[in-house]
């Protein structure tokens, strides 16, 4: 760690860890599963070769990530237990931000941002399991395949719980396959759930494509706040 906070907090001391610019970036790319160096460099544009090598050796000194071994010279990069951990909060973070940014005054590059469909595969992902948090069903468990821009992702939904991963390389029983633009225009409502569906292609297991396709396009208020969209 190049920098402290000296200060004896243990939000403090985990701040002294994560901190740093890129580092939660670098995590959040390595959730929906390994990478190697020159994809998670790929999928952070602005990040030069000299300072994510910098952010991993950290975050590998710190225990949350794994770098590849010497005898995988093209490797991949993936998380511990420990950096996993980390999902929930980044989770929250970012459920959070939605409704935060949506609602602040006066025109921002934020809100033009989630109020567009220019957004990456896997940023809608992400998205996807977080808004899974608004619809618990825990005595539903199922494994989907979702296709987003023909981009595969891999859906595991146990004991209400929902986690993305990129691939589609595990068995399945369902398949969703939807453009970044319905799945962004179902998040804000612009598209009921029926008409969102009319505008995908899906397969398998009803009980599970029922309860993903209400993840992305019946989003519930929580406790009486905003939603995620500050409808």
């Amino acid at each position: 760690m190049a920098r402290t906070y000296k200060q004896e907090c243990v939000l403090a001391y985990a701040l002294d860890l994560l901190g740093e610019r890129w580092t939660l970036l670098i995590i959040r790319n390595l959730f929906l599963g390994p990478q190697r160096f020159g994809d998670l460099q790929a999928g952070l544009p602005g990040i030069g070769a000299n300072l994510l090598t910098k952010r991993l050796r950290e975050l590998e000194d710190g225990g949350l990530v794994a770098a590849p071994g010497r005898n995988e010279p093209r490797g991949s990069y993936k998380l511990t237990g420990q950096g996993e951990a980390l999902r929930p909060t980044v989770r929250s973070l970012m459920r959070w931000s939605i409704p935060y940014f949506i609602t602040r005054p006066g025109p921002t590059p934020v809100r033009d941002y989630i109020k567009s469909n220019d957004q990456n595969p896997d940023s809608i992902a992400l998205a996807i399991e977080i808004f899974a948090g608004d619809h618990p069903a825990p005595d539903l468990n199922y494994v989907a395949h979702v296709f987003i821009d023909n981009l595969p992702y891999t859906i595991y939904y146990m004991n209400g719980e929902m986690i993305a991963r990129r691939g589609a390389d595990a068995p399945a029983v369902a398949n969703l396959s939807a453009n970044v633009s319905t799945i962004m225009q179902a998040f804000r409502k612009e598209l009921s759930l029926e008409d969102a569906r009319k505008r995908m292609t899906s397969s398998g297991d009803e009980k599970a494509l029922e309860h993903l396709l209400a993840c992305i396009a019946d989003i519930k208020k929580n406790d009486g706040e905003l939603d995620a969209f500050g409808d």
